[in-house]
């Protein structure tokens, strides 16, 4: 009989034991918005991808554009299983300082009061994901009273990873080549600096010839 009651108990403590470990198990796997309210941060390494089985909807903010060049981009993605869409729009950025010493000697200012488009993606392990994007750039350019505007189109690509911090709430670094596949502004446009002389100039590219990175901050939730 007591060794019945001990073969019990032990079976009763064995069975705990495995139900507190599965259940460690799986708030350690929790991930991003699924993670419990206690879990800080909420990311979860994997080198599987953490592809949502339900649609996830993810907002997220460049910091680069505020900082940098006074302005804002916003930007929400989609995403299901391994599969992502998105779509951004910026405004208000002050991109002089991207000028060419001579442009800014002139007393150019360069500003590029919207740009947008989105693209598509897959994410490959963890929260690691790459993007092929197409966006539309509007340019309005200054030297004294002339005032002159064009587009640009890029075509590129992207390379991010995202951080859960707790719950949704995310941040993400990433790199990113778009370059110029077409401008309204053909090979440029004309100004002349208050001295007479003219110069040309080129249409504006993204970040250093087309590559730029950026840090996003995010907030991430399944529907």
């Amino acid at each position: 009989m007591p060794s019945r009651i001990l073969l019990t108990l032990w079976l009763l403590a064995l069975a705990s034991s495995v139900t507190a470990s599965a259940f460690a198990a799986e708030l350690a796997a929790a991930h991003g918005p699924s993670a419990p309210d206690g879990q800080f941060p909420s990311h979860h390494f994997t080198l599987a991808a953490h592809a949502p089985e339900r649609v996830q909807l993810a907002m997220h903010y460049g910091l680069l554009q505020p900082i940098l060049l006074h302005g804002f981009n916003a930007a929400v993605d989609v995403r299901w299983r391994r599969f992502i869409a998105t779509y951004s729009h910026g405004a208000g950025l002050d991109v002089t300082s991207t000028l060419s010493s001579a442009e800014k000697h002139a007393g150019m200012t360069l500003r590029e009061p919207w740009t947008t488009g989105g693209g598509v993606g897959v994410l490959l392990i963890d929260e690691l994901w790459v993007l092929g994007d197409v966006k539309v750039h509007h340019f309005e350019g200054e030297v004294s009273a002339q005032h002159e505007s064009y587009e640009t189109l890029t075509l590129g690509g992207e390379i991010g990873w995202r951080y859960f911090i707790w719950k949704g709430f995310n941040v993400a670094l990433v790199g990113r080549y778009w370059p110029n596949v077409w401008s309204s502004a053909k090979n440029g446009v004309t100004f002349r600096s208050p001295s007479g002389q003219t110069f040309v100039h080129e249409p504006a590219h993204q970040g250093a010839s087309g590559l730029f990175a950026n840090v996003l901050v995010g907030w991430a939730f399944g529907l």
